[in-house]
């Protein structure tokens, strides 16, 4: 006790106090916390008084750093940055550029353009844009998630092959990432792109793909009440043809799951000039 002492008065004398002691108290007008006011007197014999409430400079404090909330938040931001797959094709794309041609492409338009002027706030999480290739799902979907992202949310634009290929390099440690750590951003991402479902490369004989749509499931899963667009050429059996009846059935059922879907038609751009 006597060491404590001492070391109290040794700092004391190192930062100019003679003396120091309360002479009152007072209510914090912010916290209505009570405050001790403090008296001190340095080496030549001034009288300071001083009343800091700790309540309301430890919040202060706790401002200043991030929480871990948002610390989560930020890396899933810097995630989404660095790992999208955006194609040539698409980058700089937006729902201006795009000229619908048919009524189902015009509906597509205005659902991707409500969807961004009231991200967060539409009675639906996500939208499914499901058609033949060519029809612009792909562009919409990148346009709204490239103005949501100049909005300030962090967003995420990758083909499905693109992802399994992301996942595939955890196996092979070509990355500081793992598996679950790629899923964890997947799930804490604010719009998550996930494009062309069912266009990825088919390696099995029988024809289902089943560590795929392991992956794919385990992603529409942890997205099924958080805001995703998903792009597909595939109608519900094709799933099933591609990924088994159990498994094919999963996903559509998890991707349409508070879901507006648009089925869309028109010709395929890419043949010609788009």
């Amino acid at each position: 006790m006597q060491g404590v002492q001492d070391g109290f008065k040794k700092t004391m004398i190192q930062t100019g106090i003679r003396q120091i002691k309360q002479v009152g108290s007072r209510e914090c007008e912010y916290c209505n916390s009570t405050v001790p006011i403090m008296e001190r007197m340095d080496i030549e014999g001034n009288i300071h008084k001083e009343s800091l409430c700790l309540k309301c400079e430890t919040e202060k404090t706790r401002q200043r750093f991030p929480s871990k909330g948002n610390l989560k938040r930020e890396k899933a931001r810097g995630f989404s940055i660095k790992h999208e797959k955006v194609p040539k094709k698409l980058r700089g794309k937006t729902a201006a550029s795009y000229i619908p041609e048919t009524d189902s492409e015009k509906n597509m338009k205005n659902t991707i353009g409500d969807y961004v002027l009231n991200f967060g706030k539409t009675e639906y999480n996500s939208l499914v844009l499901a058609g033949p290739m060519g029809v612009g799902k792909s562009h919409l979907a990148y346009a709204a998630g490239a103005e949501l992202r100049k909005r300030g949310y962090s967003t995420m634009f990758i083909p499905v092959d693109d992802f399994l290929s992301l996942i595939k390099t955890t196996y092979d440690k070509e990355t500081d990432l793992s598996e679950q750590s790629i899923f964890e951003m997947i799930e804490e991402i604010d719009l998550l792109i996930f494009d062309e479902i069912g266009a990825e490369y088919n390696s099995r004989k029988d024809g289902f793909e089943s560590w795929a749509s392991e992956k794919v499931l385990k992603v529409v899963d942890l997205r099924e009440d958080l805001p995703t667009i998903y792009t597909t050429n595939y109608r519900p059996a094709d799933f099933e043809s591609k990924y088994g009846s159990v498994q094919g059935g999963r996903i559509v059922s998890r991707m349409q799951a508070g879901a507006k879907k648009i089925m869309v038609d028109g010709r395929d751009r890419r043949s010609g000039d788009y």
